[in-house]
């Protein structure tokens, strides 16, 4: 029991030492790491923004825009936890909030991740954002949502697709791309682009990319 409690201590003291450095620079960070290589983290930021130009935050259309020419100090809160990365299922959890120029904002980003090693990994990132601004200035929910999976066929054949979706974009996209490596340092790649509008649903651009890059060792 006295070895566990003197390493328990021993991890403690690094922690200590970074609240009081992040404290003094006017940014206060706790972070824990945990012998399974988990991590847990508190974060005070402090922010000055200054805006040269008008600007929305929010991207709404014939929205009012912030002024020009006015500074913005504005504290947020975060926390995130991060669990085992060496486990064949790991998440993150990062939520958050505080002041947003002259507003608030609430935050939460989130992440799931599968791997069946060596032949396939899975992941999808969940992030939301409700902003809320005082009027005549526009709020706003935005969702953004991210799959991704990878696939290894052999040591020199591998598949990846990524999927993202945009509220604040009205966007779908779709990125796929096969690489086939030949040699050494020299790969043929087949990408895929497609993008659709969702507000009405249509098809904005789509593009078939060949590529191919080969290593010359002169």
């Amino acid at each position: 029991m006295k070895n566990h409690s003197s390493k328990k201590e021993l991890m403690l003291l690094p922690i200590l030492l970074v609240v009081i450095v992040m404290c003094v620079a006017g940014h206060f960070l706790l972070q824990a790491n945990f012998q399974d290589s988990s991590q847990l983290r508190f974060e005070m930021l402090n922010k000055f923004t200054k805006l040269y130009d008008d600007f929305d935050p929010t991207r709404t259309d014939d929205a009012i825009p912030l002024p020009a020419d006015q500074d913005y100090y504005y504290t947020s809160f975060e926390a995130s936890y991060r669990s085992d990365q060496r486990k064949k299922v790991s998440y993150r959890v990062n939520p958050s909030f505080g002041q947003f120029f002259n507003g608030n904002k609430y935050s939460l980003e989130t992440s799931l991740t599968l791997r069946l090693q060596p032949y396939f990994s899975g992941s999808i990132q969940m992030n939301y954002d409700k902003i809320d601004l005082p009027d005549p200035y526009p709020d706003a929910s935005i969702w953004l949502i991210g799959p991704k999976l990878d696939i290894t066929f052999t040591k020199n054949m591998f598949w990846s697709t990524f999927f993202q979706y945009s509220t604040q974009r009205e966007n779908f996209s779709i990125n796929t791309r096969f690489q086939w490596r030949v040699a050494p340092l020299s790969d043929l790649f087949l990408v895929y682009n497609d993008n659709y509008a969702t507000d009405v649903f249509g098809p904005r651009f789509r593009s078939l990319n060949l590529k191919f890059t080969y290593w010359l060792n002169i």
